[in-house]
Order: C-alpha cells, then structure tokens, then sequence
C-alpha cells in the first residue's frame, strides 16, 4: 500500500502577522520556522520581554484573547523572505490596516 505522508519535516518558511482583533493593528515578522517562531511570539508575549513595547503593552493590558498569531504567507524553498514581508505590507496597506511601529 502507497501511503502519502500528510506531515513533512521540512521547516516551513514566511510570513508571521500578529493581529489584534480590537484595534485591527498588525506586526508583521519574517521567520525561518514558522513553528518555532509563533511559539516563541507566545512566549516571549508572556514573560512581558517582546520586542515591540506598543503591542507588548497592549498584550500585559488585555492578554491573548484578542491576538491571532499566524502564518500570513508561505514562501517558496528558496524565496526571499525580505521581498515576501514588503509583499505583505504593501497588500495589508492597499486594505488600509494599520501597523504597529517597529
């Protein structure tokens, strides 16, 4: 029997975007390992050390209820993630989303 394999061990690459579902504000963060960055987002929202103080702060004031932690774009094995952030920026722009400041 020819299984196909659902899960990969290949590390996925791209786009993070930290949404707050009150303010509609977005962070947008490149990442090597989506995984083990969004992971790390988490953590390091908890222990108050992210390194974005406005979304920090408003993460310690209302908690993780109105976050989304996601990938927004995939990129492809060899994509640079440089020009797939400014990609995304410029879509989430032409939407008129607001931004955190880096």
């Amino acid at each position: 029997m020819n299984t196909t394999h659902l899960f990969s061990s290949h590390t996925m690459r791209g786009i993070i975007r930290i949404y707050n579902l009150q303010t509609e504000k977005t962070l947008l963060i490149k990442s090597e390992n989506l995984t083990d960055d969004i992971q790390k987002i988490r953590f390091d929202l908890d222990l108050g050390k992210f390194t974005n103080t406005e979304l920090q702060q408003e993460y310690e004031e209302h908690g993780l209820e109105i976050y989304t932690i996601d990938p927004l774009l995939i990129a492809e094995k060899n994509e640079n993630l440089d020009r797939l952030l400014q990609q995304g920026k410029k879509k989430l722009e032409e939407l008129k989303v607001p931004f955190y400041q880096n």
